[in-house]
């Protein structure tokens, strides 16, 4: 049974087609945006709402990136965490071409899945053929440290 994404919440979709509800509201005046330096406990899902990975499940360390550093994290996390603050939880339902488009290789935007069989199942979701263009993925980001 395919998971309902934003049960009950009030969703907002960006330009790039990133659609989002606030689980939970972070609290505090600073928030998340171009340059911040920021903290996040992740949990990775497939569109159909099956578990792939988390970084609590992973090692408990939390994916750190810099917003606006193409290179730091994919680009549905980056422009999604956009306005978050500490504390906040937020779900990100994110297109494939904002989602894992350089691959899930390590040194690659994150958050990356670790271990082989999560790597794989991430691979196989971003696969894009002719007559799938690819899978939304769901990734739910507690902003932990704002800097």
């Amino acid at each position: 049974m395919p998971m309902h994404p934003f049960p009950g919440k009030r969703t907002k979709k960006l330009p790039s087609g990133v659609i989002y509800a606030d689980l939970r509201v972070g609290s505090g005046e600073e928030v998340a945006s171009e340059g911040s330096r920021v903290n996040i406990q992740w949990v990775l899902r497939k569109s159909n709402g099956y578990f792939v990975d988390s970084s609590e499940v992973s090692d408990g360390v939390p994916f750190i990136f810099t917003v606006g550093d193409k290179s730091g994290a994919i680009a549905g996390v980056d422009e999604g965490i956009r306005g978050m603050k500490v504390g906040g939880v937020r779900r990100l339902l994110i297109p494939p071409k904002f989602a894992y488009v350089t691959g899930v290789e390590d040194g690659k935007p994150g958050p990356v899945p670790a271990g082989f069989g999560p790597k794989q199942q991430m691979r196989r979701v971003m696969e894009v053929r002719r007559d799938v263009p690819g899978e939304y993925i769901f990734l739910e980001i507690q902003l932990t440290r704002l800097r």
